[in-house]
Order: structure tokens, then C-alpha cells, then sequence
């Protein structure tokens, strides 16, 4: 007979918690359900543990596998499950007291495609004793209960913070359709964004049900796998964020100035307090010029684009420019290190030279590694400082080429195209200035201008990547 619930726990080295994460199943009112415990390669007794489970609980089921991850396991909980619903949860978390009585409750009232699960975060020590409750509550304060997928669509922005965890309960032929990635640690919020088109009722109920649990100990085994560490496919995954939720409500023609404010600047958090907090991770093995040369990379469209939806291009190039600086003052740097930001760095903390500034400062802000200024605020509030330093037909370029900028990512196309080509009257020539001036026509339908002012950046600056692949893009335009 088919169990309402399936509750999928991957588990790896959890032998301290997963009594606990099982208990606190065991102990709810309502029993309709089925439990596959996922053994992720553990090296502890986690795997006796679930064969114990399994041969005392019909309703238990043991899974061993070779070590893949949380997500491995929860992708072969989707294929063994055979709920109504799947739950996934985590073995060092635990369910309220009421969780499936509540759930249960929901599910009755309706055939809801989602049921979302508030969840209390706390912070523990290695043996999860509580060192401060509720540092984080995904919560609702009124139960909600939306049917129709266009109720569901106009609400689904107000329940992103539920959204963005895999502690949901979902019905079972919609998920089955669907993998978790393997290789990001925020592969729910990638899930979550896949299934929404398909999602046509959702509820939430005002009672916290979940307990997430923190560990305080960065070293710690369970320490959490998003915690404090650095990924190389970090700033890859955050922006892939961006990209599918953007996608996701312009899908739904729902993507106004307010969304898309509130979701750039989620991209502007992640990077701020994720990215570049980050870089200094215990875990991270690169060595110091490497990071410098990672930040500099984070620099990108997609940053651009929500810098200028939420009007903080300043405060991105300062807090780039200040991580770097940071890296550079506290680690050793050879002097033949190559990178356009540590060139302005060292113009800028050197001996008080303001002619050698002045006549270099624009080598670090026009390199074609550099295209979008890290180091223009700091140059420019030096600049207030010392005047001496101020190169004005420099200052001026980079002020005219930030504005062509911000009126293309606005959606002023005949307004960035007038400020480009100003650019096109300096003294200074950038493969930049050939970038813009494509986007315009592109997007303006000038596809054999665009082609033109791309094919003439590569005669001038031959290479160029940047070119190179809005090269590619014309041409599959004028194709089609």
C-alpha cells in the first residue's frame, strides 16, 4: 500500500546524530509513511545503524552506496520512493514534535503539488547542544494556501526563502520528473526554480516543523557543507541563481523593476558576504595570487547587470578592490606578480609619486583582463584627495563608459549608443568601448552594424574573448 509520506535521509558519518533525526520521526502521531535511510559511503557505524532500522520497522528501508554527496542521496531517494509525497531531510536535523500531523492535515484538505516546511535554524556545538535558538526562521505568519497556477506564479517571490532549502514535502509524480545537481551544494534552490512552472497549488502552515541545526565548530565532521567554506564553483553557482530566477519570473511575464531589484540584490549579498568572506576559508588551498585573480574574475555581466539594477556599481568595485588590497597587504606578493587591480595597488599604496600615477594609473583600469574598472571609485576618491593625480580625460572615459553601461542594462539602448560613441572621440581605445557599441546595435536591431563594430574591435584588439563571442552570437543571429 502506498505510505502518504516517503522521507528520503542521506547520511554520511552521522552516527552521533541520526538516532536523534530518527527518534524524532518515531516519536510523531501520525505513521503513514516509509523511510529510506541512504548510507552516502559512511566510515563510522552508520551502516550497521540503518541495517538495525531496517530490520526492526517494515517500514524502514536501508540503501548503501559509494560516497556522492547529500544530493547523490537524495536523487536515489527520488528513484526508490513510492509516497504520495517525498520529504527530504538531513540526519544531524530533526522534525518537531507535530511535523507529519500537520503535513498530513495539509495534504487532506488538498492534493497541494507543495507543501512547504518552516524551518527553525540553531546553532550547536559538535554534540548538538543548542548555543543560540533561532538564528534563522523560514516561517510564515498565517498559514497560506494558494490554488491555480497563476495564484501560484503571483505568489511564488514571497516564498523564496522557503523555496531555497530542499526541506519541502513534494508530491511524488512531479518530482520524480526531476534530478538534483550533483556537483553544487545549492542544488535546491537550482530544484526548486526547475519545478516551479509545474507547480499549479502550494501551502504553508504557520507552525515551525524542522529544526536545522548549525555546528559552531568550522572543523567539525557535520559541519555544514555551505558553511564558512570556499567552492571553486561558488561564484558559478550564485550567479546560475540569478540567471534561472530571473528566466523563471520573466517566464511568467512577472519580472518588474521590484523583483528584479529584490533578486539582484540577493546576487549582491551572496557575493559581499558569501564570495568574498569566503575566499579566506580554511578550506581554500590557492595560494594568495590566485585569489586576487579569482576576485578579479567575479567581476562579470551578470554582477554588472545587478549593480546596476540595484544602483551599487560604487560599492561593487569598492568591495572588490578592497578584498584584493586586503589580500595583497597581508600575503606575500611577488613583485612580478601580473594582475591589472594589484597595478593600481601599488600606484596607489606606493611613495606619493602623483605623475608616476597619473601616467600609469590607466594601464590597471583600461587592461583588457580589468574590463569593467575594479579600482575606479578608489582612483576617483584619491583623486578628491590629491589632484595632482588626476588624469581627467582618463576619469572622464570611465565615467562616460560606465554610463553607456548602465543605460544598456537599463534597456536604453539609443541612449547607450549616443554615450559609446563618445567613447569613440578620446584619447583612449579600449576593446570595451567595441563591446558596447555591438550590445547597442544588437539589441537595437542593427545586426549588420553590430556584426561591423565587432569585426573592427578584432582587427584593433585581435583575440579578444569578449568579442570573440558576441562574434558567434551575431552570426547564429543573421543565420536564423
Amino acid at each position: 500500500m502506498q505510505p502518504l509520506l516517503s522521507i528520503v535521509i542521506p547520511i554520511y558519518n552521522n552516527e552521533k546524530t541520526l538516532h536523534k533525526m530518527v527518534d524524532s520521526i518515531f516519536v510523531q502521531k501520525f505513521d503513514d509513511w516509509e523511510l529510506l535511510l541512504i548510507n552516502d559511503g559512511s566510515s563510522d557505524s552508520c551502516a550497521k545503524i540503518i541495517d538495525d532500522y531496517a530490520g526492526e520497522d517494515s517500514r524502514i528501508r536501508a540503501f548503501h552506496k559509494e560516497n556522492g554527496g547529500t544530493y547523490s542521496g537524495f536523487n536515489l531517494g527520488i528513484e526508490q520512493a513510492i509516497g504520495k509525497y517525498i520529504v527530504f531531510a538531513c540526519a544531524d536535523d530533526t522534525f518537531m514534535l507535530n511535523a507529519f500531523e500537520v503535513i498530513a492535515r495539509q495534504a487532506d484538505e488538498y492534493d497541494y503539488d507543495i507543501i512547504f516546511i518552516p524551518v527553525i535554524t540553531s546553532t550547536c556545538d559538535e554534540n548538538q547542544n543548542i548555543l543560540r535558538y533561532n538564528v534563522y526562521n523560514k516561517s510564515v505568519s498565517e498559514p497560506v494556501k494558494i490554488i491555480g497556477k497563476t495564484n501560484v506564479e503571483n505568489n511564488w517571490f514571497s516564498f523564496l526563502g522557503l523555496a531555497n532549502n530542499p526541506i519541502n514535502v513534494y508530491k511524488s509524480s512531479i518530482i520524480k520528473k526531476y534530478r538534483f545537481r550533483e556537483d553544487y551544494y545549492g542544488a535546491d534552490v537550482l530544484m526548486n526554480t526547475a519545478i516551479a512552472d509545474e507547480i499549479t497549488s502550494a501551502a504553508c502552515s504557520n507552525e515551525n516543523l524542522y529544526n536545522h541545526f548549525v555546528y559552531s565548530d568550522v572543523n567539525s565532521e557535520h559541519h555544514n557543507i555551505s558553511q564558512n567554506k570556499y567552492y571553486d564553483y561558488m561564484h558559478e553557482m550564485y550567479n546560475e541563481f540569478y540567471i534561472t530566477s530571473t528566466n523563471l519570473f520573466s517566464k511568467w511575464n512577472l519580472l518588474d523593476q521590484e523583483i528584479l531589484i529584490c533578486l539582484a540584490n540577493f546576487r549582491m549579498v551572496y557575493l559581499t558576504k558569501n564570495e568574498l568572506y569566503q575566499i579566506n576559508a580554511f578550506n581554500n588551498n590557492h595560494t594568495p595570487s590566485e585569489n586576487i585573480d579569482i576576485i578579479t574574475s567575479y567581476y562579470d555581466d551578470i554582477i554588472l547587470e545587478a549593480a546596476v539594477a540595484t544602483q551599487s556599481l560604487p560599492n561593487v568595485d569598492e568591495s572588490l578592490f578592497c578584498a584584493i588590497d586586503t589580500l595583497f597587504q597581508n600575503n606575500q606578493i611577488s613583485d612580478d606578480f601580473d594582475n591589472p587591480v594589484v597595478q593600481i595597488i601599488r600606484l596607489l599604496n606606493g611613495n606619493n609619486n602623483f605623475e608616476q600615477i597619473k601616467s600609469q594609473i590607466a594601464n590597471g583600469l583600461l587592461d583588457y583582463r580589468n574590463p569593467y574598472r575594479i579600482g575606479f571609485e578608489s582612483y576617483k576618491t584619491l583623486c578628491t584627495k590629491h589632484p595632482k593625480i588626476a588624469n581627467t580625460e582618463l576619469l572622464e572615459y570611465l565615467e562616460t563608459e560606465r554610463t553607456a553601461r548602465k543605460l544598456l542594462f537599463n534597456g536604453k539602448f539609443e541612449s547607450a549608443l549616443d554615450a559609446v560613441m563618445l567613447l569613440f572621440g578620446s584619447i583612449f581605445s579600449t576593446p570595451e568601448q567595441y563591446v558596447i557599441l555591438a550590445l547597442c546595435g544588437y539589441h537595437l536591431g542593427l545586426i549588420e552594424d553590430s556584426k561591423n563594430a565587432v569585426e573592427t574591435g578584432l582587427d584593433i584588439f585581435p583575440n579578444y574573448m569578449r568579442l570573440e563571442e558576441l562574434r558567434d552570437i551575431i552570426n547564429i543571429e543573421r543565420n536564423n
